[in-house]
């Protein structure tokens, strides 16, 4: 396909046939290649970020998201996992944006919330897609530093603002219970994937319009 407008020089896109895209971003850093999916469910498809958490956390959004989702990552130049988590979100939201201006023409909902919760952890998130890029992450200072599994908490954190920076959405993330950080973390991605599974589905009524009352996403 050809980029839309809203597509960096940077960043390459190809179309599927299900509606999905994939979308490749070159900087001096790193290569990034994400790929969304609405086709049958495919089990067999794994992410691939070097960090095996971040990888698990990207599960969560697809299963939750209600499609595929395929993440890679090589580094250029030093592997950063600040950096990774970022570059990911960021690709990962370009996707979601492409999708969503191929939606508008027959209307889809650009906003959604949903709650996230496993065991002893709650979350809450809204996902509004109307080209406002900003995150609000109401999390305890104790999910900000230290480690979960393989991962420094305040980097799975950078995947949120990367994300919101690609997609020009607003994300908001509020935690509401928890002690285990693993669980913690994972009640806030699948009630992301809830939020953004809302934002995508088809609203007829909306046809040719954006979430917001301008009516651009500019």
């Amino acid at each position: 396909m050809s980029a839309s407008s809203s597509l960096p020089a940077n960043l390459s896109a190809t179309e599927l046939d299900d509606g999905g895209i994939t979308i490749a971003r070159e900087t001096r850093e790193s290569s990034v290649e994400v790929t969304v999916s609405f086709g049958a469910r495919d089990d067999t498809v794994r992410c691939d970020t070097g960090i095996d958490f971040f990888n698990h956390m990207l599960e969560m959004i697809a299963w939750y998201g209600g499609f595929n989702l395929h993440a890679t990552y090589s580094t250029h130049r030093f592997r950063l996992t600040h950096v990774i988590c970022e570059d990911v979100g960021v690709v990962f939201g370009h996707a979601i944006r492409q999708i969503l201006e191929r939606r508008i023409p027959d209307g889809v909902a650009s906003d959604g919330a949903g709650f996230g919760g496993i065991d002893d952890a709650l979350a809450f998130s809204c996902v509004v897609l109307e080209g406002r890029a900003n995150h609000f992450l109401e999390l305890p200072d104790s999910l900000l530093t230290g480690d979960v599994e393989d991962a420094h908490n305040t980097d799975i954190a950078q995947f949120f603002e990367g994300f919101a920076q690609g997609c020009r959405g607003t994300v908001h993330l509020r935690l509401i219970a928890g002690v285990d950080p693993h669980h913690r973390w994972e009640a806030c991605f699948r009630a992301f994937a809830k939020a953004l599974r809302a934002a995508l589905a088809p609203d007829p009524w909306r046809a040719g319009a954006t979430a917001g009352v301008k009516g651009t996403l500019d």
